[in-house]
């Protein structure tokens, strides 16, 4: 092989290596292209982004989600896309004429329900949902899970606390603390008409062994007990109490016609035997012409074999 064919051999082998990466250039610029073509058919602009998953809104004004490789993880048939986790995706949308907010999964299955009016974060993770038919107020983690088994007229979060309020009630808890930690109960026992017991725990100890529910209990039955012994009524106290301690708990001890106008120095502990002392008292008078009276009631709570607080006994004495 003389010297010119050895050169046109390493010129077309030159020629074949410059073909190749031309191609292979142009091949990974129209898939870019194409891929650019693809997503600006799809995605008209980012609205905002959440680690790698960004918000988009669609040439129709839909919103979407994105993932980390810029495929579609939430189809743009949403109003707007408030929050992601790694389970759910806060969402709103048109729900029967109205806007409303609720969570679906990866795979657009409703997950927490079309029902809030708006979703607030309060703080630590925790937020603040209206719903949209009461405008009552649910706590969600996080997560987006309830944290209370009930909804609530008002709710707020200041330096780590978490104040929730219904009509006879208010908690505070510890958000900090997971699940958050009940820190003081308050609550409005109907005594008389226009005439409520104010009463409040903040001691630990009783806290840290009642729970909201156990102490709403209590408020509750000690309400309708006080109804009982004001009507000389008790064909309710099933609702209160079980078979066992009726016997104990029927008194007459309370003047037909009484008037109550004051209820004060509460109290609240745990007796040796076991059972919670809900203390107070209360003033009354006959008619106007009589002198008031006093009586110091105290009534003692046990968690029944279905773990539900029940009235058991009722101590009644006048206070000189």
């Amino acid at each position: 092989m003389n010297s010119q064919t050895k050169f046109l051999i390493s010129m077309l082998f030159i020629i074949v290596i410059i073909l190749c990466v031309f191609l292979t250039r142009f091949y990974f610029d129209v898939t870019k292209n194409t891929e650019n073509s693809t997503r600006d058919s799809r995605v008209e602009s980012i609205v905002r982004s959440f680690g790698e998953l960004q918000v988009f809104h669609s040439a129709d004004g839909g919103c979407g989600l994105l993932g980390a490789d810029l495929s579609i993880l939430i189809e743009p048939d949403w109003i707007d896309i408030l929050d992601v986790t790694n389970s759910l995706v806060l969402v709103s949308g048109r729900i029967d004429q109205k806007i409303l907010i609720g969570g679906i999964d990866y795979e657009e299955n409703v997950i927490l329900p079309f029902v809030f009016s708006s979703v607030e974060t309060l703080g630590n993770g925790f937020h603040i949902a209206a719903v949209a038919q009461d405008g009552r107020k649910i706590i969600l983690d996080r997560n987006y899970q309830p944290v209370f088994q009930e909804s609530f007229l008002s709710a707020e979060y200041h330096d780590s606390l978490i104040t929730v309020q219904n009509e006879k009630k208010i908690f505070i808890y510890d958000a900090e603390e997971t699940p958050p930690l009940l820190r003081s109960a308050k609550f409005s026992c109907n005594i008389a008409e226009n005439l409520n017991l104010e009463w409040k725990i903040s001691n630990q100890f009783y806290l840290s062994e009642l729970t909201a529910d156990n102490l709403s209990r209590i408020n509750s039955c000690a309400e309708n007990y006080i109804q009982m012994l004001r009507e000389n009524n008790f064909r309710n106290l099933g609702e209160i109490s079980v078979n066992e301690y009726f016997s104990t708990l029927v008194k007459n001890i309370v003047p037909e016609h009484a008037v109550f106008d004051k209820a004060d120095h509460f109290a609240f502990y745990r007796r040796e035997s076991g059972a919670y002392d809900f203390t107070f008292r209360t003033r009354y008078h006959v008619n106007s012409g009589t002198e008031p009276k006093q009586m110091e009631i105290h009534l003692f709570f046990r968690r029944s074999p279905e773990n539900q607080m029940i009235l058991t006994a009722a101590d009644i004495a006048a206070v000189e």
